[in-house]
């Protein structure tokens, strides 16, 4: 991409910034580029999660966005991702640095964060995922880091080497950490090899560990081990979690929050 197209997207993006909307022709009228050029930018922005186009032109994703946090509508643990979420977000402190992993639950921590802490100016959050660089992106008093690497589409994450080296001249307060199963066999497990790599590295930059997961996952093996149960320091998990399970992750001195 030449220079040029490059300093016009930035501008799409600033006008957004401004603007609840951003019209094809005016902008076209603006830049001297036709409407086709136009509208090539605006699908490039809109597939890198910037901007969402409409009729005639495109709003950014904070002014297009539902009201409340994101939810994916046939997530049957939604609510209770939700409630984990919120329970999440009301740990953080005013000038918390905080790692946040990838995922829908940690995805809903990072949308119930209170709007007056991320305006503060304090608060830095490190992430590899997209759909968080997403939500919090449009907080201009937010410090947000993310992490680069190789990119994966199905995922919306960045892993590898690159990644992991970051995060090795990184520290933070809280990471707040997914997961796609929990057992004390293999503790915390996720479906991608890569990831639990990048998690790893998230576990050795951060003072605390707290794991976020919903009850389906207690019982649950994913295809490769993340970093056993006794490497956390607190789990927060739904009312259905095995009674069993949490009194068992107790004696092991790990705090456990059932909302």
């Amino acid at each position: 991409m030449d220079s040029i197209t490059e300093k016009r997207r930035s501008s799409i993006i600033e006008e957004l910034q401004h603007h609840e909307m951003v019209k094809v022709s005016e902008l076209s009228r603006c830049f001297s580029v036709s409407e086709v050029s136009i509208r090539r930018d605006m699908r490039h922005l809109e597939e890198l999660g910037v901007l969402k186009r409409v009729h005639g032109g495109a709003i950014s994703v904070a002014n297009g966005r539902a009201a409340g946090p994101p939810i994916a509508d046939k997530d049957p643990r939604a609510e209770q991702k939700q409630r984990i979420g919120r329970a999440a977000a009301a740990m953080v402190a005013p000038g918390d640095r905080l790692i946040l992993d990838s995922g829908t639950t940690t995805l809903q921590v990072a949308a119930h964060l209170p709007n007056e802490l991320l305006a503060a100016g304090n608060l830095t959050v490190i992430t590899a995922s997209l759909p968080i660089v997403r939500q919090l992106g449009a907080h201009k008093g937010l410090h947000l880091i993310v992490l680069g690497g190789i990119y994966v589409p199905n995922y919306e994450l960045m892993v590898g080497p690159q990644t992991i080296e970051t995060l090795k001249s990184l520290h933070a307060d809280k990471l707040f950490l997914g997961t796609d199963g929990m057992t004390f066999s293999q503790g915390l497990t996720t479906s991608n090899v890569l990831e639990a790599e990048v998690d790893r590295a998230m576990v050795r930059s951060a003072t605390q560990v707290i794991a976020v997961a919903d009850s389906s996952k207690i019982g649950v093996v994913g295809l490769t081990p993340i970093v056993p149960l006794t490497k956390i320091h607190k789990l927060i998990t739904d009312s259905g979690a095995s009674p069993d399970f949490v009194a068992a992750l107790r004696e092991h001195g790990i705090d456990v929050v059932l909302v």
